[in-house]
């Protein structure tokens, strides 16, 4: 019964740490704010790692659209936006009103999941 005690305190010690280190970034090696630190799941959600390869996200690895590494330091996005961070969150709303025909689907993002996604990959370096 005693190494039973012992066991759980140790993994609860354990698991204390793990989450004191948590805080300090995302589960992706990323600095993340509070609002910032589900844009990954969202932005799998979405479908996003299908089509783009985006920094500090599990399994974005796809091939179809451009890689989404370093967005901020672009001067337009798909060639057709002035690159900033309101264009930037209405494009992944409504690609196809800005670019009819491009291989970006109209994937249903809410306006606030668009603001965060934004952030997190104008964070990115």
């Amino acid at each position: 019964m005693t190494r039973g005690i012992g066991l759980i305190l140790c993994v609860t010690a354990v698991l204390s740490i793990a989450g004191c280190n948590a805080s300090q970034g995302d589960l992706f090696g990323a600095q993340a704010s509070g609002t910032q630190r589900n844009v990954p799941e969202r932005m799998v959600q979405y479908g996003c790692p299908t089509c783009h390869v985006i920094p500090h996200v599990p399994g974005a690895v796809g091939k179809v659209g451009p890689p989404l590494t370093a967005i901020s330091q672009r001067s337009y996005l798909a060639g057709v936006l002035p690159n900033t961070p309101e264009n930037l969150e209405r494009w992944i709303m409504h690609p196809q009103h800005y670019e009819p025909g491009n291989a970006m689907p109209e994937m249903g993002v809410s306006q606030q999941d668009a603001r965060a996604i934004a952030e997190f990959l104008n964070s990115q370096r």
